[in-house]
C-alpha cells in the first residue's frame, strides 16, 4: 500500500511536531503548515489524504480553510481544537469536517481517529453496482453521488453513511451501529456527530430537506432508508 500523507494544519510548532513524530512512527508521510492560507495552497499542490486541521490560524481560520477544501476535496478533515464550545464542533462538521478533538489529547488516540478516518467500509462483491433512488444515483466503485443527473460533493463520512444506510433501506439503523460501521467506534460519545453528517446528507439529496422521502428518523434510535415506489 502506497504511504498516505496526512496534513498537519497547527500554528503551534510543539504540538505539530509532536504530531508529526507519532504519525511518522505509524508510517505516515506528514506535510505540515502553520496558516490557514497555506494550507489551502498545499490541499491544492499535495493533495493529502487527510487534514488534521487547528480551528484557531493565523492568515484563515480552520472554518475557512475547511470550507474552501470541501470545495475540492473528499478527503477526511479531522478538527482539532482548544475550544470545548459545542457549537464550535457543530460549525465544524456542518462544512464538511468528518471528525473533531479537543485539547489536550492522547496522542494514541489521535492516531485512532486517524486511522478510522482513512479507513473505508469494505465493498462486498466483485463489482458493487450503482444504487439508484429517486433522483439520486450512488457509484461506489467512483464514489459519486448525482442528483438529477448533476453530480453533488460528499464529504467521506457523508458518502459512507449514504451507502451504508442504502444497502440497508427498510431497515432501522441505530446510532450504535452507525458509529461502529462508519467511525469505527464501539461507544458513543456524541450522537450529534451522526445529527449533523445526516442532516448535510439530507440538504444535498433530498428535495425538501425538513420533510425527507428518503432518511428518516426512528425517534431515539437511529435511521431508516426508505426507496421509493417503483411503477408498475
Amino acid at each position: 500500500m502506497a504511504e498516505q500523507t496526512i496534513l498537519v494544519v497547527e500554528d503551534d510548532e510543539e504540538i505539530r511536531d509532536i504530531i508529526r513524530v507519532y504519525l511518522e512512527a505509524h508510517q505516515f508521510r506528514v506535510i505540515g503548515a502553520g496558516r490557514g492560507d497555506e494550507a489551502v495552497r498545499l490541499v491544492e499542490t499535495m493533495q493529502p489524504d487527510l487534514l488534521i486541521l487547528d480551528v484557531l490560524l493565523p492568515g484563515k481560520d480552520g472554518f475557512e480553510v475547511c470550507k474552501e477544501v470541501r470545495a475540492m476535496s473528499s478527503a477526511p478533515i479531522l478538527f482539532l481544537s482548544c475550544k470545548k464550545d459545542e457549537q464550535d464542533k457543530i460549525t465544524g462538521l456542518e462544512l464538511g469536517g468528518d471528525d473533531y478533538i479537543t485539547k489536550p489529547f492522547s496522542p494514541n488516540e489521535l492516531i485512532a481517529r486517524v486511522k478510522a478516518n482513512l479507513r473505508r467500509p469494505h465493498l462486498s462483491g466483485e463489482a458493487p453496482n450503482r444504487m439508484r433512488f429517486g433522483a439520486v444515483e450512488l457509484d461506489p466503485v467512483s464514489r459519486s453521488v448525482t442528483v438529477n443527473r448533476s453530480e453533488v460533493t460528499l464529504s467521506r463520512k457523508e458518502f459512507d453513511l449514504l451507502y451504508y444506510l442504502a444497502r440497508h433501506p427498510g431497515r432501522t439503523v441505530t446510532h450504535e451501529e452507525l458509529f461502529r460501521e462508519i467511525w469505527d467506534q464501539e461507544m458513543i460519545n456524541d450522537t450529534r456527530t451522526i445529527i449533523v453528517h445526516v442532516s448535510n446528507l439530507r440538504k444535498k439529496i433530498e428535495t425538501d430537506p425538513a420533510n425527507p422521502k428518503h432518511i428518516i428518523n426512528v425517534h431515539g434510535v437511529g435511521y431508516k432508508f426508505i426507496l421509493p415506489l417503483q411503477k408498475v
